[in-house]
């Protein structure tokens, strides 16, 4: 009995090391062993544990995108998901979400995200103006299966929206709403929130591409974004520009 007793004793002593080791190993030893099963992210300056951690510094594809925080939630383990709250603050992005991890799908919930609205410069692709303010993306709903969106809804709101180089003009708030539709592509709508510029446009975007037609007009005749607009698509008789945007989809700078 005594035996059985000790080796009960050693039993849950083992126990609570591993526990101890796990819920104390650093992030870094961690992510260290992954190799690159991280993909395209690339991590540095990583301190804490495996359940709270930072990284001070993170690429995406090349992209500064900043440092990234996480608080991983242990219970989700037993169903087996890894569930977390995280966290980007960088120069040019910023962000937060919970996202649930289960398999090849990942779920995110409450994601804010923010840019600088000059990472948008490639897609629009109007070479004379540059894209000033912030872009805030508010995802509702957000499902990628192996890295590509299979559920996704959301809006998007350019605030302090202005453009400046050739011509400089405040132009408002500019907002997007989006989902996912039946064929998987993202589909939406662009508006703008009464601001000194008129915008009325809709995009699609899929693996194949992005397209995106809009019409814009200076409200009451706004001289500053009367001027902006001549070099934005193809100036109307009424004033309004026709803007038409191609493209392939590819990583933002």
């Amino acid at each position: 009995m005594k035996v059985l007793k000790w080796l009960l004793i050693l039993f849950l002593l083992a126990i609570a090391l591993l526990i101890t080791t796990v819920a104390l190993m650093p992030a870094k030893f961690a992510l260290d062993r992954m190799g690159n099963r991280l993909g395209p992210l690339s991590v540095d300056a990583v301190t804490g544990t495996i359940w709270n951690g930072r990284a001070g510094s993170s690429m995406l594809n090349g992209t500064s995108l900043g440092a990234i925080t996480w608080h991983v939630h242990p219970l989700a383990l037993l169903s087996a998901r890894v569930d977390a709250d995280l966290g980007l603050d960088g120069a040019d992005y910023k962000g937060q979400t919970f996202a649930s991890l289960s398999g090849s799908t990942l779920r995110l919930r409450d994601a804010q995200i923010s840019m600088d609205a000059q990472r948008l410069q490639p897609a629009v692709d109007i070479p004379s103006l540059h894209l000033r303010g912030r872009v805030e993306f508010l995802l509702s709903e957000a499902e990628l299966v192996g890295g590509f969106p299979r559920k996704l809804k959301g809006e998007a709101h350019w605030r302090d929206a202005a453009v400046s180089g050739e011509a400089e003009a405040l132009l408002g708030t500019l907002s997007a709403q989006f989902q996912t539709s039946n064929d998987g592509a993202v589909i939406g709508t662009l508006q703008d929130a009464g601001g000194p510029l008129a915008l009325d446009g809709q995009f699609r975007a899929a693996f194949t591409g992005y397209e995106a037609d809009a019409v814009l007009m200076a409200r009451d005749g706004n001289p500053q974004v009367v001027k902006a607009l001549s070099y934005v698509g193809e100036v109307q008789p009424d004033g309004s520009s026709v803007l038409q945007i191609r493209g392939r989809l590819l990583p933002l700078p």
